[in-house]
């Protein structure tokens, strides 16, 4: 289990542990002010913060990957960071919280100048913080029903699904993320700072299942699903899969699967 599952799971998945969307955490680590502050503040300092880390680090790349790095790293750990989670962990998170809101996603307004509505609001009921933030005040409220079948939908399409934390341990959110995110785009675009950490599991091909037909691959935004052209067949790198699972969906040999990050060596300690 990562770090996260360790210090905040009481024996299971962090994300598992329900206390962890609590108000009593949420106030333990957080306040209703300080989070109106970030999310009035949050939209500019994707467009400006990521911008300017991403100059620093162009005219100074080894003092940046040094220092810079691990600094923003540790701060976002601590405030505001997401764990990629498959899509049978997300239908359960959804299951059992008491709160669901559907929220226009920030990110693509960025990136793409475009309202896109691929994130939620889960757990503590924050409708009240997020009228007072103009960026999230369109929210709508979502039956559990209606919010799994969106899941779905979006995993079919191929969006990686990711809690998210307002301050460590408290997680407020879960995110449907493609390339146009800017989480994607700071970590593996730009390579500025790190705030996703891959899944508990990771991908496995069956190579008695797979055809060698490819589909997959264009489905993977971290590059991890090789070709092997000697026995046509694809292949997971183990230390570059984020265990998503989005490449599951368009294979039609059943030939991929997910399995416990922890029972494999070269990616049991790589998150």
């Amino acid at each position: 289990m990562c770090q996260f599952c360790t210090q905040h799971g009481e024996g299971k998945k962090w994300y598992e542990n329900m206390a962890n969307y609590t108000a009593e955490v949420f106030h333990q680590v957080n306040s209703e002010q300080n989070l109106v502050r970030f999310l009035r503040g949050f939209a500019k300092s994707l467009r400006d913060d990521v911008a300017t880390a991403a100059r620093w680090q162009r005219r100074f790349p080894r003092i940046y990957r040094f220092i810079a790095y691990p600094i923003l790293s540790r701060t976002m750990q601590k405030t505001h960071f997401g764990q990629i989670v498959p899509l049978e962990d997300v239908e359960a998170i959804l299951s059992q919280v008491e709160h669901i809101v559907r929220l226009p996603c920030v990110c693509r307004k960025v990136s793409l100048g475009a309202e896109k509505r691929y994130c939620f609001g889960v757990g503590m009921d924050l409708t009240p913080i997020l009228a007072q933030a103009p960026d999230f005040a369109a929210f709508e409220h979502w039956s559990r029903e209606q919010a799994i079948s969106f899941i779905r939908q979006l995993d079919q399409e191929g969006k990686t699904h990711s809690v998210w934390t307002f301050n460590t341990p408290f997680i407020g959110a879960i995110c449907n993320c493609d390339q146009d995110c800017m989480a994607y785009r700071a970590q593996i675009t730009l390579g500025v700072t790190r705030t996703m950490w891959k899944a508990e599991y990771v991908a496995e091909i069956d190579p008695l299942a797979c055809t060698g037909c490819n589909l997959c691959r264009p489905r993977c935004f971290f590059d991890a699903i090789g070709f092997d052209r000697d026995n046509t067949k694809c292949h997971i790198d183990v230390a570059a899969c984020h265990g998503c699972g989005v490449c599951r969906p368009v294979c039609q040999h059943g030939a991929i699967r997910l399995i416990d990050r922890a029972a494999v060596p070269a990616a049991a300690a790589n998150w």
